[in-house]
């Protein structure tokens, strides 16, 4: 892992940072998810949207939520907004299953606007409902093996099952789901990536992570999720 590379990124999108990186201290994985929605900020960024921190109350620093513990009011997310639509990005976000009554935790979680408590209610708050997650990501500190695409497209099947059945693209700004890796693809990932498409699975390899975190700082406007560079 490059840690310049990585930290510089966060710093691109978060501006009180000091903060975030005491909260993570020297947690190579941790850095690397908030790395991760810093890249889906930057990726609506590329997308025409205004991407802001949101931080929960009487909190002025980015607070990082770096585990399944806690509820989201009392960390921070993003909110990017383009005319009349408005997600947010949260970190380490539980989720209803689309299957079941199960419940998942999505290292980064995209949602829809106003979905999420802004504040403790009357009744407990146990997750995300599963039609209002618009998509998610994963991050793991490793190179791309054919396991770990196995693994992934089962959480898909788990967490949003329609796109193991999209005939095009996903139409719109919104990223598939995406997993992040710091490696590159190792044996034969890069054939069975190549071969989504004719299968009609929409999700994002995005290998080499911290590469495509240093293309965005040479070339701003550009998104880290997008391309999938063999």
């Amino acid at each position: 892992m490059d840690l310049s590379k990585i930290r510089t990124a966060i710093r691109r999108v978060i501006r009180n940072h000091a903060e975030a990186f005491a909260a993570i201290g020297s947690n190579q994985s941790k850095l690397l998810e908030l790395a991760s929605i810093a890249g889906f900020a930057e990726h609506y960024k590329a997308n025409g949207f205004t991407v802001t921190v949101k931080n929960p109350k009487q909190k002025r620093y980015f607070a990082v939520k770096t585990s399944t513990r806690g509820d989201p009011w009392n960390f921070s997310h993003f909110v990017a907004v383009n005319g009349q639509e408005t997600v947010e990005i949260h970190m380490n976000l539980k989720v209803r299953s689309a299957h079941d009554q199960g419940v998942y935790c999505v290292d980064v979680g995209i949602a829809r606007a106003g979905a999420i408590p802004q504040a403790k209610g009357a009744t407990k708050w146990d997750c995300l409902p599963n039609p209002d997650l618009i998509s998610f990501g994963e991050a793991k500190k490793l190179v791309v093996y054919p396991m770990l695409l196995a693994q992934f497209v089962g959480i898909v099947h788990e967490i949003k099952p329609l796109y193991l059945n999209f005939p095009s693209s996903p139409p719109g700004p919104h990223p598939p789901p995406t997993l992040i890796a710091l490696g590159n693809f190792s044996a034969n990932a890069h054939v069975i990536v190549s071969a989504y498409a004719g299968r009609n699975i929409s999700v994002n390899i995005a290998q080499n992570y911290d590469v495509r975190l240093a293309r965005v700082r040479r070339n701003p406007g550009t998104s880290p999720l997008s391309g999938n560079e063999f």
